[in-house]
């Protein structure tokens, strides 16, 4: 009995095609809902909140305020976890190398934003590494003088320094404020010797004992200081007057119209998190800062409560990059 061949049919090259794209399609739908389930279920373990400095500093406080809120909303626990070092580069590093599930969250701002004022080859690009959640508080700064300095006022202190130029000391404790002490230097038309610290406790160890003039700092850490008299208020930053500090002028105000803008913190996380992540990070984080008990315990210790977008958020961190880079180089602000 003879065997018949049947020949074997080549598909067509338009069949093939056809077949290669119905199973692309088909495994990207599946793809896509699978990334839309895991996105709807977010979150399904707790949420570690990074801070780039110690405990007890403002990030800290505003962290440890948002925390406990965001974990009702999420329903997961949201951890406070400190990594400090390297004026907030290890904590950044820390989060940028995360793994982008919206686990790992970075509560970030000014050391971000004047990286690249600062540094040749800043340690983290938050462009490149980082995608905004939000912006949750504007840390309200006051300048300082010692309790004994010889002037009372702002006008009272330049009009010190401009009759005997470099006569006065500034005490510099971070990047930001680096940068605020070279603009002030140079709207002012002064001479302020800048003394570096590596935190404000060594700062205001030698404040107190009057061996050096002045301090940019926020207004949450020296309010006590304030009110005890350790220290007297020159100015304050930002757009206008504050409520705990209604007779210190604004630097616009007394003529430097530099200071209209504001350090802050935000949340951000790294770069290739799913959008549907964030944006569930986002609304959890407006959510507390609307909530009325988390609004007066920031309010009383004079963070300005300020919610975003993640767009409103990105977009502001990049002019102030752009606008600090600037400045660095026309104050010749030497990059490490």
């Amino acid at each position: 009995m003879t065997t018949m061949h049947l020949p074997t049919r080549t598909p067509s090259p338009r069949r093939a095609w056809l077949a290669a794209t119905a199973t692309l399609l088909a495994s990207t739908l599946i793809g896509g809902t699978a990334h839309a389930q895991r996105d709807a279920t977010y979150p399904t373990q707790p949420v570690k909140l990074v801070v780039v400095y110690q405990a007890g500093g403002a990030n800290d406080i505003v962290a440890r305020v948002l925390a406990d809120r965001m974990t009702r909303v999420l329903g997961q626990s949201v951890m406070v976890v400190n990594k400090p070092g390297a004026s907030g580069a290890i904590g950044a590093q820390f989060v940028a190398g995360s793994q982008p599930d919206g686990y790992t969250v970075l509560m970030g701002g000014a050391p971000l934003v004047v990286a690249r004022a600062l540094y040749k080859n800043p340690p983290v690009d938050f462009e490149k590494s980082f995608s905004p959640v939000g912006k949750a508080v504007n840390l309200n700064l006051v300048l300082v003088a010692r309790k004994s300095y010889p002037a009372d006022t702002f006008k009272q202190a330049m009009d010190l320094e401009k009759k005997q130029p470099g006569s006065s000391t500034m005490a510099v404790t971070a990047g930001v404020f680096e940068l605020y002490y070279a603009r002030l230097n140079r709207l002012a038309n002064t001479r302020i010797v800048k003394v570096p610290y590596n935190g404000v406790p060594a700062a205001m160890n030698d404040i107190q004992g009057d061996r050096v003039d002045m301090l940019i700092d926020t207004v949450a850490a020296q309010k006590p200081f304030i009110a005890s008299g350790a220290t007297k208020p020159l100015a304050v930053f930002g757009p206008k007057r504050l409520p705990s500090l209604p007779d210190v002028p604004t630097l616009a105000e007394l003529g430097l119209k530099g200071f209209d803008d504001q350090s802050y913190v935000g949340m951000l996380v790294p770069k290739g998190t799913p959008d549907g992540v964030v944006r569930k990070l986002n609304g959890a984080l407006n959510t507390a800062l609307a909530d009325p008990e988390v609004k007066s315990r920031l309010e009383k210790l004079d963070f300005g409560v300020e919610g975003s977008t993640p767009e409103a958020f990105f977009k502001e961190m990049k002019s102030d990059s752009d606008r600090f880079a600037e400045l660095a180089d026309a104050t010749h602000i030497e990059k490490q």
